[in-house]
């Protein structure tokens, strides 16, 4: 049962560290594409972007043009944010593996809070569970 808890608690201590590993490149990332101005060209090309006429029966047109309408707006709120986003990358990143920690260390906690109560019940075979 112990080895089950420590295998399951490693495997989503691995997961948790892939998400903000990739968290922390995908904000590196956006914040880069601020400073730089390369946020403003994909979102032209987001919003110039028209789907295949052969998918228009699978996907309600309407709220891709209001996703796109939205992903202009958004991109150009945040150009006027870019000078700022350079230095927005220094506070970001270690915040994103602060979480990090924080969730990691909740995860243990928990993981041996278990592993305790796990110790404590009975075995099948012992006197004290065949007296009860």
């Amino acid at each position: 049962m112990k080895t089950f808890l420590w295998s399951v608690t490693g495997l989503l201590a691995l997961i948790w560290s892939g998400l903000a590993w990739a968290a922390a490149g995908l904000v590196r990332w956006t914040v880069e594409a601020l400073s730089t101005g390369r946020a403003a060209e994909l979102g032209k090309t987001a919003v110039e972007f028209k789907f295949p006429a052969w998918t228009e029966p699978f996907l309600d047109t309407g709220l891709l043009e209001a996703v796109q309408a939205l992903v202009q707006w958004l991109l150009e709120m945040a150009g006027t944010g870019a000078p700022m986003a350079g230095t927005a990358i220094g506070w970001l990143v270690p915040l994103v593996w602060i979480g990090w920690a924080l969730g990691l260390t909740v995860l243990i906690v928990i993981a041996l809070v278990l592993n305790y109560l796990i110790k404590r019940l009975p075995s099948a075979g012992t006197p004290t569970a065949l007296a009860r």
